[in-house]
């Protein structure tokens, strides 16, 4: 079965071709009312004809009975059989035109009339002077009978073209004010629908201009304009994409420079133990004590690796890589991402870790490594003096995740802030300390892996953030 598609170019389709019936119906109806009056003026160009005849019927008459010459009564012959012929062939043309017109008492008129000319021209005027003097009366009478009913005949044709003529005029009038008004409301109609929506792709698009990424909508059910929705969401979600991924990489680059200072700072002590090692060896290398020697040596293998794991570790962080999720054991990704901002902890601030070693989850390591990162960093700054971080986790075999718990003994979040510290450029450090993206990107990354992060907190005692992820099942114990 036939359905509309709704679409701007059915919708101008249709419009033109509803003006191009209107315009053809209303073409049609002027054109048979124009036969009509075209038809109405031919015939009064016959009833013309008619009263031609009538009026040259009676001037030759006139002629006749003055002149009595055989010309004027064959004349006068000749238009009164052209009036006759005239009125039998529009018989109920005239009877139609003139209702109150008796047609058949005419032609009795027009023959009766015919018939005294006739007695009247065989007749001897000096024999029977009287019946001469009867008979022109007769004939006068009949005669201007003649013309008083087929002028009434006439004026009636006349009056009737006039009638029809301004009917026809009206029509036509009101023919175009119909076009006009049907065309109007076409036009109106589909500025309404088509220039509506253009409009809201423009404002939408000046919203993005501004960097108001919101979710681009029209309100159309024309596939055009759908389509165009459906382009400018799918871009809008591909700017966004990759305003995330700017965002991502510019946190990235932030927590690498914190972090190099922090590495920089704990290199110092392997490398001393280092430089220790080797002057000892230089000052004893002509002793004999070589198990010392074989001790100092391990001593610098040692160092050597805890430094060579720092590095490792901070190229990894700072190496850009596609997401990525794989099994990962919790507790040790916990403990080598503090271990890139081990010299940003402040002395009394104390960090403890309480993950049990069968608790593994699924993530992209890196990611998962800034998330926790940007919110030890958040919990670090909210103890500027002293306080306590304790990380925790548990399993919840039954949801399929792991619960990760970082909770500080900070100053707190008032309850009319909590509900913005998730929004980006949010922050309520001091200028110049915090870019407010730390805990937004740390959500992001969360939600990429399908987990979802909360925070709980009582203002002047403390924080608690709470991650939950997916856990990979095969690889976690229960604690069994």
């Amino acid at each position: 079965m036939f359905r509309f598609q709704s679409s701007i170019q059915n919708k101008i389709r249709y419009g033109y071709y509803l003006c191009l019936g209107l315009i053809i119906v209303v073409s049609l109806l002027n054109y048979f009312n124009l036969r009509t009056v075209r038809k109405k003026i031919d015939f009064s160009i016959i009833i013309s004809q008619f009263f031609d005849a009538t009026l040259e019927m009676r001037r030759f008459e006139k002629n006749f009975i003055i002149y009595r010459e055989k010309n004027e009564y064959l004349e006068n012959k000749r238009f009164t059989e052209m009036a006759e012929g005239i009125l039998i062939k529009n018989r109920a043309e005239i009877a139609q035109l003139s209702p109150g017109t008796d047609v058949s008492a005419l032609e009795k008129t027009i023959r009766g009339y015919k018939s005294l000319m006739e007695r009247y021209y065989n007749l001897d005027r000096l024999k029977e002077p009287q019946k001469v003097v009867y008979l022109e009366g007769q004939i006068r009478d009949q005669g201007k009978k003649l013309l008083t009913v087929t002028e009434g005949i006439a004026n009636a044709e006349r009056e009737y073209i006039r009638t029809l003529i301004l009917s026809s005029k009206r029509f036509l009038l009101y023919s175009v004010v119909l076009l006009v008004f049907v065309g109007w409301g076409i036009g109106r109609y589909l500025s309404r629908m088509v220039v509506r929506p253009l409009k809201q792709v423009e404002e939408s698009m000046q919203r993005i201009i501004d960097g108001n990424f919101e979710k681009f909508s029209l309100s159309s059910s024309d596939r055009e304009i759908q389509s165009l929705s459906d382009a400018y969401t799918r871009l809008l979600k591909e700017l966004e994409s990759r305003q995330m991924r700017v965002i991502l990489q510019s946190e990235k680059l932030a927590c690498i420079g914190t972090m190099v200072s922090g590495v920089a700072h704990q290199l110092n002590n392997p490398l001393s133990n280092i430089s220790s090692s080797c002057q000892i060896l230089q000052e004893e290398i002509e002793e004999s004590d070589v198990a010392y020697k074989r001790e100092l040596l391990l001593q610098v293998e040692k160092e050597v690796d805890r430094a060579k794991a720092m590095v490792l570790s901070l190229l990894e962080f700072s190496r850009k890589k596609e997401f990525k999720s794989k099994p990962l054991p919790l507790r040790e990704l916990v403990t080598e991402t503090i271990r890139l901002i081990q010299g940003d902890i402040p002395t009394k601030v104390e960090l403890q870790v309480d993950i049990p070693e069968y608790c593994w989850i699924v993530a992209d390591k890196q990611r998962i490594e800034q998330a926790i990162l940007n919110i030890v960093k958040n919990s670090i700054d909210a103890m500027p003096d002293e306080g306590s971080i304790m990380i925790s986790a548990s399993e919840d075999p039954d949801a399929g995740r792991i619960e990760l718990r970082i909770r500080d003994t900070g100053f707190g979040i008032e309850p009319d802030v909590i509900k913005r510290i998730f929004e980006p450029f949010f922050t309520t450090k001091d200028e110049g300390r915090g870019s407010g993206l730390g805990l937004f990107v740390a959500r992001e990354i969360v939600e990429e892996h399908e987990g979802v992060i909360e925070v709980a907190s009582i203002p002047g005692t403390g924080t608690t953030f709470t991650i939950r992820l997916p856990m990979k099942e095969d690889l976690c114990s229960g604690g069994e």
